[in-house]
């Protein structure tokens, strides 16, 4: 009985702490439930051994996932990026407070767009600012009964180098050509602060205005599904994917251990 109270204690305590909006609270509260895990395995068995490998066990569970439905999905090279209502208010309730928060940093809004495979459903707003050549873009990303918004910010210069800040709470489930250079800024907790972080990228890159190239407001979203398939075909090169067909892809049992690794990361971090 006393074990089990002190289990039971310790599971309240960690749901206690993934309540608080505090990151490094919510950390804690991820700990005290391995630890609980782990006093579970030890208090079955006796074993220390039990417990390492119950605590393990949360570790293995994307493994499910992976194998049972990642495995056979189907990625198409060519998404159809293309022009879309925006999400309701229920589905996507900031969108407009997002928005006003980018233009009011002088970005004008250019397109509303988006795209579908699968199980996945992305709609991305769209924005231009003319004189620091730098495209904005406020994101949904659906899927099933899982969904997240984020914002980032892009500049492209002439040389063919992507410079891409963004505060996607999640790793991403690709990897992204050398060409292109990703700064995460999770922590950002307003559009003005993701800007200067991206600013500073800038800056740590020795990239200026003059060495940007200048974008087509009209057609940004071309250069969204060319991202893709350039992110796709890079994928293929390394081993990531592997091709399932005419212009269609899947994950090969490199891809998924490299999947393994960005949720276990995400684990971690979280």
């Amino acid at each position: 009985m006393f074990a089990f109270l002190i289990i039971a204690g310790l599971l309240v305590f960690a749901y206690a702490c993934r309540t608080f909006e505090n990151r490094y609270i919510a950390k804690l509260g991820w700990l005290v439930l391995l630890a609980a895990t782990y006093l579970g395995g030890y208090f079955l068995s006796g074993s220390h051994v039990a417990g390492a490998a119950s605590v393990s066990l949360w570790f293995m569970l994307p493994w499910v996932e992976i194998l049972g439905r990642v495995r056979q999905l189907r990625i198409p090279l060519k998404n159809e990026v293309s022009q879309r209502f925006p999400p309701s208010r229920e589905i996507f309730p900031n969108l407009g407070e997002i928005s006003r928060e980018v233009e009011e940093m002088a970005f004008t809004e250019a397109e509303n767009t988006g795209w579908r495979w699968d199980e996945a459903d992305h709609f991305v707003r769209l924005f231009y600012h003319a004189e620091s050549r730098t495209q904005a873009a406020v994101s949904l990303a659906q899927q099933q009964e899982f969904a997240v918004s984020y914002v980032s910010v892009t500049s492209r210069a002439v040389d063919g180098r992507i410079f891409t800040t963004s505060n996607y709470p999640f790793s991403y489930t690709m990897k992204f050509s050398p060409e292109h250079k990703l700064n995460r800024f999770v922590a950002a907790e307003s559009f003005e602060e993701l800007m200067d972080a991206h600013r500073d990228f800038l800056d740590d890159n020795e990239i200026t205005t003059e060495m940007l190239a200048e974008q087509d407001a009209d057609h940004l979203g071309d250069g969204l599904a060319t991202d893709m398939q350039q992110q796709i075909q890079h994928n293929v090169s390394i081993g990531v994917l592997e091709p399932a067909g005419e212009d269609v892809f899947r994950y090969t049992w490199r891809g998924c251990w490299f999947l393994w690794l960005q949720v276990v990361k995400d684990m971690i971090r979280v």
